[in-house]
């Protein structure tokens, strides 16, 4: 039997509690701008600012992204294994879960449960900006699948 250590018990306490770390700030501006630019997956930046393989955090991985004004709608959506929570910033748009189009603009949300062909469509004559969540470590555990693209 091993012996009972208090500080073992103090550590495992802290990572439970998440005592002891220390908050991670970012700014958009500093993040690398990825994109897409097909007929297949659409026309979207966005600036991973939380995923474990670019900053200290684990559990959560959180974005910006941005469809541009005019942008082609793409013929289908996209899939992940994960969930997946839109909280829009700015603009006006649509967003398609499983086909079937609801309104967006600022200040609405939208839960996407995992597996679920969803994909968002800018109407509007700004940006359409929205905050993107998962309950991942990293950005590069969500494996983007596009339906009826072999």
């Amino acid at each position: 039997m091993a012996a009972w250590s208090a500080a073992a018990d103090l550590t495992r306490a802290r990572e439970m509690t998440g005592a002891g770390k220390k908050a991670v700030f970012r700014r958009a501006s500093d993040c690398e701008t990825e994109s897409w630019r097909d007929d297949v997956t659409g026309h979207v930046d966005w600036w991973t600012l939380f995923s474990s393989d670019r900053t200290d955090t684990c559990g959560l991985t959180v974005g910006i992204a941005e469809v541009p004004v005019g942008a082609p709608r793409p013929p289908r959506g996209h899939t992940h294994e994960q969930a997946e929570v839109y909280f829009f910033l700015s603009g006006t748009g649509e967003v398609v879960i499983e086909g079937e189009s609801t309104p967006v603009t600022t200040g609405d949300a939208v839960f996407i449960p995992g597996n679920v062909e969803h994909m968002s469509v800018n109407t509007g004559a700004e940006p359409l900006r929205l905050l993107y969540f998962f309950a991942a470590d990293s950005f590069a555990d969500i494996v983007y699948k596009f339906p009826g693209q072999g």
